[in-house]
């Protein structure tokens, strides 16, 4: 047992030099804060509290509330006992230093941190995807006939729907939406599921080259949001073929950083949410083809509005972009069936994880344990102080 109480006392030890070398090293002047109107509005509180006890306890001496001191108590206190001001100071002085503590925690709150670029690099076994959204006028003009949604709006919520499905999955993903051209959202994979599911949200739901800045007042008859809209010369048309193009350098371009075959790497997926009324389906062929060479599974989420005719199995009805994920290997999943996402990510949970290594970037290094650290140091001089104080000074 003494040896256990011995090793815990060389642990807050080692805490305690580390933690004084850290703030001795600490450059304060490189120091900035995220929340400081949050620590002003806490601050404040703080005052008004400690302003209303001082004035609760005035109030008491003028009212005669000190039923309990030792002058009013009958005992005789001889002069040589009596406390004179600078035992009083004393006896104040480790109630009057509380205020740095508080202060330190004060700065926590605060949310410090450093303006830097930090780099962690470390393996994680993990599924890679590639996702396109279509974006094209095609999917911003028309209206779903029983919730009178448009394709664009619809293909926004069943995105956002899935990934929130294949949360905490560890899935590496990159976004790009593609009209006419492709259009980066997230140009490379990244392993971050808040990032990513906000970068989603925000990104346009239609690329149009037409400009309409100014005429917000006459957006009203619209299918989509005007805030939805984004103006990109040469965008509104359906071109596929490009975008698929990015996507392989993409997956290439990754392969080759974790030094691996592009042809034989698994785990890997591309998921494409569109109407599939896309203008250059022969060029696609190509697309398919070398992604098929590369393992890499085709799925397609399918925005359609025909409400459940067709399904995935009764292929003499769908377009032939969905026919052709599906020679390939892959599959499609109508947003009309209810099912349909539950089914896509069991499709995707089915793909063989692969070991990879990533480089996670802060931009941001926390330094609140700094200030706490100097809010519980100064805690445990205070305490033993005032302790001590009190007891010099008693009676």
């Amino acid at each position: 047992m003494k040896f256990l109480f011995d090793f815990n006392l060389e642990e807050i030890k080692i805490i305690i030099q580390e933690g004084w070398r850290d703030l001795a090293n600490t450059d304060f002047y490189q120091m900035k804060f995220s929340e400081t109107e949050l620590a002003f509005k806490v601050g404040v509180v703080l005052f008004f509290l400690i302003l209303l006890k001082m004035v609760w306890i005035l109030i008491g001496r003028w009212l005669g509330w000190e039923n309990y001191s030792r002058k009013d108590s009958g005992h005789f206190i001889s002069e040589k006992n009596e406390r004179h001001f600078i035992a009083r100071f004393l006896l104040a002085i480790p109630t009057l230093v509380l205020i740095l503590p508080l202060l330190a925690v004060l700065f926590a709150i605060a949310s410090p941190y450093f303006p830097t670029t930090k780099e962690e690099k470390k393996y994680i076994e993990t599924r890679t995807r590639v996702e396109l959204r279509d974006v094209s006028g095609s999917m911003g003009s028309g209206r779903f006939k029983n919730t009178k949604k448009s394709k664009a709006e619809v293909a926004m919520e069943a995105h956002l729907k899935f990934l929130e499905m294949r949360r905490g999955k560890n899935d590496r993903t990159a976004f790009w939406l593609f009209s006419d051209n492709p259009y980066p959202v997230q140009e490379n994979f990244i392993v971050d599921d808040e990032l990513y599911y906000l970068k989603v949200y925000d990104a346009p739901w239609e690329l149009g080259s037409v400009n309409y800045n100014g005429t917000e007042d006459l957006w009203t008859t619209y299918p989509i949001p005007y805030d939805r809209y984004l103006y990109v010369p040469g965008q509104g048309g359906t071109q596929l073929s490009a975008t698929l193009g990015v996507a392989i350098r993409i997956f290439d371009a990754d392969a080759k950083k974790q030094k691996l075959s592009p042809y034989s790497n698994t785990g890997r997926a591309i998921l494409i949410i569109t109407d599939a009324a896309i203008a250059d389906f022969d060029e696609t062929k190509t697309d398919f083809e070398e992604l098929s060479k590369r393992k890499i599974r085709p799925y397609i989420i399918f925005i359609d509005d025909s409400n459940g005719e067709d399904s995935e199995n009764q292929l003499s009805n769908i377009p032939d972009l969905l026919k052709e994920v599906v020679s390939r290997g892959g599959k499609f999943f109508p947003v009309s069936d209810e099912d349909a996402l539950n089914r896509a990510y069991q499709e995707i949970d089915k793909l063989e994880k692969t070991r990879v290594e990533i480089v996670k970037k802060s931009f941001k290094i926390p330094a609140f344990q700094k200030f706490i650290f100097m809010a519980i140091i100064a805690l445990i001089i205070i305490i033993p102080v005032g302790l001590l104080t009190k007891l010099l000074n008693y009676p």
